[in-house]
């Protein structure tokens, strides 16, 4: 009779390592590994939706960072509470660019610090709280770099440089719901 309890006779086999299946080239272009959109596409799609595409840019870069480096962070986290880690994300990517030589015009601890300061400002009471709809121009010079650094690397960057049919669609609505939003902060300014 089998000893149910006894150990095996022979050691367990690992299983091998999970290998994923090869690439495949296809005609689908190959985005670049930092998110860095053209300045109107960031800056449009920034005003529209009310300050929510720049936490998106922040989400991609921290991806990028993440995979780069093999970090744990979790970017999703990270990108929601960006004006607390854009000096870290503003200071990671300068030094991918300072890698390569490429020099960044601003302190990312200036560029973090505005950041900063213009998510505070939509607290400002009346019509002072619009300043928030500028959180974008802090990431203008990171965005600079990171196209420059695509360009000299030949990385292809047209996915990342046209506007398809849901950025129109965004952009349609946001600068509806944006301009009813400023007639009606006007008409309540020349009520008082």
């Amino acid at each position: 009779m089998d000893d149910p309890y006894r150990a095996p006779a022979t050691l367990p086999v690992a299983a091998p390592p999970f290998s994923p299946a090869p690439r495949i080239a296809t005609r689908d272009v190959v985005a670049a590994a930092y998110y860095s959109p053209p300045t109107l596409k960031l800056a449009s799609l920034s005003l529209v939706t009310l300050g929510l595409y720049p936490l998106y840019w922040f989400w991609q870069n921290w991806r990028a960072i993440k995979r780069e480096t093999g970090g744990t962070q979790w970017p999703w986290a990270r990108a929601l509470f960006a004006p607390l880690w854009s000096f870290l994300c503003f200071s990671d990517l300068r030094d991918i660019a300072v890698s390569r030589r490429r020099e960044l015009a601003f302190a990312p601890g200036l560029l973090a610090a505005v950041y900063f300061l213009l998510n505070l400002g939509g607290r400002l009471p009346g019509g002072m709280g619009l300043v928030s709809l500028l959180t974008f121009v802090p990431l203008l010079p990171i965005n600079s770099l990171l196209r420059r650094y695509h360009r000299e690397e030949g990385v292809d960057m047209q996915r990342m440089d046209r506007f398809g049919m849901w950025h129109i669609l965004l952009l349609l609505f946001g600068a509806g719901f944006l301009l009813l939003g400023l007639f009606g902060l006007s008409l309540q300014d020349t009520q008082r």
